[in-house]
This record gives structure tokens, C-alpha cells and sequence, in this order.
């Protein structure tokens, strides 16, 4: 992949003395297997058959330092793609060039991580956490995680510790999925759908560094366009008889849809080698009523007791009351026989439930790192979620519900950096 980062990059280097430049390389990778005693798809590929594509994550990052002042940075990465369900991906991740005009401020170009959540960076590099899997609650919200723009960050040394206040902005392309329990309205087959997107992104981030403890305050907007043209849709209720209703689902809404996303995060020892750790994310969209808005968040327990790490974490979803009786009345239609003799408006709107989804689960985790060496890791985890009202993060087959189950899932991974 080819971008004017990447080309930038390699002229920033080629230009220098070959005195000055100063290389760094980093390997990376996990190897992950996960097995859910359901056979419903959750997280896109967990199921009772198992599978390895969930975690599994390969990846190498180049740093080019010409000057004191002047760097530039290269990542690619294999992984799941973000476009289909069954298959790895090569991507250029990173393509940055860095500048510190003084020890205080940085300014960064190029193709970036969003520094919404506490692993926003490392977050495919599983060597540098204790958690087998990063709670999906909070990290799989969002399909987009990577911009093309810039950034600039402050920093502010303090007696207690570091104080840093980032500012970005940046566009990129990418896919919204949606699982589809039967053909969405006879065009498109059942199953899993990547609305292709583009993004763009702008927001601050605060954060709080003292030795080893962090604390993140993050606030971004997003602005979101459907790459096809299409417009948004905005379910509207219809009454066009007495004891008829439904939801008007035809595109025809706003040509982009905004949303704001608030992250809090921390990560603190507390005493006797115990650290806490906690995130919550809020989503709430602007221009389409009862959808799109949600609350996560996660409270974690660990301890490192000689090279085990065992932890424990709790974790809950829930879309807003709003859009949960939303996505009620459209997954159960009471429209009248009469009135909709072909199905067509009853399949319009469990169509839409699914294209719109919601989240009301929470999940219960207990698992254990091994340090291999300092810089590798096996993991095994156990957890049990429980979905409520529904769950997009389950996929079910036409017929079914996600609502009110409950399901475990084993998870097992070897992760190393290097």
C-alpha cells in the first residue's frame, strides 16, 4: 500500500546522511485461539467450532530517527480483516512523520491511531497487556480506529508527574458491518454486510502519566458519510390506518451523520501489587433519534504475583432505553395481515432491527498471563456474557434472537514483541 506518508517516510530518509539516520525495528504477534460453547457467531467468528482468526494478529513497525528533532514511523499488520468475516488482511497501520520542535511539543503527519482508549496504541500487540482479549464492551465499538491527518500534543511536566493535551484531526475510509437474519429486503443476501464509510474524526485528548499509573480523558466528534452517496435513514413512524403503525426505513435522511464519543479511562496500583483498571465510553449520535447511542465500560482487577498475572474484569453494553424500544418494536411487528399481504413491510422492518442493531449484555472474565520472558506472554481466559433485550455482537440465524442468553467462551493465546 502506497500512500504520500509512506513515500514522504522513505524520502526523509533517503535524503539524510546515512550518519544520521538512526533505524529501530519491533516484531509483534499473537496467536490466538477462542471457543464459545454457542453456535451463534459473537465478535464476528466465535463459535463452538472454535477459531483462530479472532486474536491471531502479525506485525512489524520501523522507526527512522533523523535528527533529534525529526522521525518518522512504519507499521504494518496482519489481522482480521475489516471488510469480511473470513479472511487476514495486510495493512499499511502507521505511516507518520513525527516533529519535536522542543522537548515539550510534537507534531505528527500522516496515517494515526484515534487516542480514545487506554490501549488505543498497542492494542494488536497482546504482549503488552495481561488480558487475553481486550473487553469487547469498550473495543469493539468502533470499526474504525486509524486516521489520515495530523496531530499535535503538548506536554507538561509536573512534580507529581506528566501532564499531555493532544489535538487531532483526520479523515479515512472504512466499513460499518451488519448482520442480516434474512435477505435485506430481497437485495442483499443473509448474513454479514460492510457498509462501506468514510470518517472524519476530530477531538482532544488529556492524559495523566505518573510512573506507572495513567489516567485518559478523551472527547472526539465524528462526522460519517456512506461512500455509495446513498443518504442515512431515519425511522419514522407511520399510522396510515387506525391500529396500523410502522417505522418508514427508506433512505432519504441526512447526507451525513454526526456522532460524539466521550472515553474515561484509568489504570492505578492500589497497594500490595494490585492494580485497577477501568474505562467508560459514551456514544451519542445527533441526527438520527433513537439510534446510535450507547454506553461501555469495564472495571478490571489484576495482580502480578512472580511471572502470573491472574486477573478478573467486569464489563457491560447498553444502547439507550430509546433505541432498545426501537429496535423492540422493529424485531416484533404487530402490523395486520390486511394491511401488509405480501410481508414486504414486516420484512422492512426486521431488516431495519438488524441494520440498526442495539447492545444490552455484560460479560464476567477471569484469566491469567504467564511471562514467558519479559517481552512474550501465554494467556488463558474464561468468560460468561449475558445478553438482555439484544446484542449486536451476536450474529443469529433467521428464526432466532440474541436476546436473553447466555454463553461462555475459552480463549487461549501466546503473544511476544521483539
Amino acid at each position: 500500500m502506497r500512500t504520500p506518508t509512506a513515500l514522504l517516510l522513505v524520502a526523509i530518509a533517503v535524503s539524510a546522511p546515512a550518519s544520521a539516520v538512526d533505524y529501530s525495528t519491533a516484531v509483534f504477534g499473537t496467536l490466538g485461539y477462542a471457543r464459545s460453547d454457542h453456535p451463534f457467531a459473537y465478535q464476528r467468528s466465535i463459535d463452538d467450532n472454535g477459531t483462530f482468526l479472532r486474536d491471531s494478529v502479525l506485525g512489524a513497525q520501523l522507526d527512522i530517527r533523523v535528527s533529534p528533532e525529526w522521525s518518522a514511523t512504519l507499521q504494518g499488520r496482519l489481522a482480521p480483516a475489516n471488510f469480511t468475516d473470513d479472511r487476514l488482511d495486510a495493512t499499511l497501520a502507521w505511516a507518520f512523520v513525527s516533529w519535536r520542535p522542543s522537548n515539550d511539543w510534537q507534531l505528527r503527519a500522516g496515517k494515526l491511531r484515534i487516542p480514545g482508549y487506554l490501549h488505543a496504541e498497542n492494542m494488536e500487540v497482546g504482549a503488552t497487556f495481561d488480558y487475553a482479549r481486550l473487553p469487547a464492551e469498550v473495543y469493539f465499538l468502533s470499526s474504525i480506529v486509524d486516521f489520515i491527518g495530523g496531530s499535535a500534543l503538548k506536554t507538561w511536566a509536573t512534580d507529581s508527574g506528566d501532564l499531555s493535551l493532544e489535538a487531532y484531526w483526520g479523515r479515512n475510509n472504512g466499513y460499518w458491518r451488519q448482520y442480516f437474519r434474512t435477505s435485506y429486503l430481497g437485495m442483499s443476501p443473509a448474513g454479514d454486510y460492510y457498509l462501506p464509510i468514510t470518517l472524519e474524526v476530530r477531538g482532544l485528548s488529556l492524559a495523566f502519566h505518573r510512573d506507572e499509573d495513567v489516567y485518559k480523558f478523551t472527547y472526539y466528534q465524528i462526522r460519517d458519510r456512506q461512500r455509495s452517496g446513498y443518504r442515512w435513514v431515519v425511522p419514522t413512524l407511520e399510522t396510515p390506518a387506525p391500529g396500523v403503525s410502522y417505522y418508514n426505513l427508506v433512505p432519504g435522511g441526512p447526507e451525513e451523520m454526526r456522532l460524539s464519543v466521550l472515553a474515561l479511562g484509568a489504570d492505578v496500583g492500589i497497594g500490595n501489587g494490585f492494580r485497577l483498571a477501568g474505562e467508560a465510553v459514551q456514544c451519542k449520535t445527533f441526527d438520527i433519534p433513537s439510534v446510535f447511542n450507547m454506553t461501555g465500560g469495564y472495571l478490571a482487577l489484576r495482580k502480578r504475583i512472580g511471572q502470573w498475572t491472574p486477573y478478573v474484569y467486569h464489563a457491560r453494553l447498553r444502547s439507550s432505553g430509546a433505541q432498545l424500544d426501537l429496535h423492540r418494536a422493529l424485531d416484533n411487528p404487530t402490523i395486520p395481515a390486511a394491511a401488509d399481504p405480501t410481508g414486504f413491510i414486516t420484512a422492512m422492518q426486521k431488516s431495519g432491527a438488524d441494520a440498526f442493531g442495539a447492545y444490552d449484555q455484560y460479560t464476567w472474565s477471569i484469566g491469567t498471563a504467564y511471562a514467558l520472558t519479559p517481552t512474550s506472554k501465554l494467556k488463558a481466559e474464561w468468560s460468561q456474557t449475558h445478553v438482555g433485550a439484544a446484542s449486536s455482537l451476536v450474529d443469529t440465524p433467521a428464526g432466532e434472537r440474541a436476546s436473553h442468553q447466555r454463553f461462555n467462551v475459552l480463549s487461549l493465546s501466546y503473544s511476544f514483541v521483539f
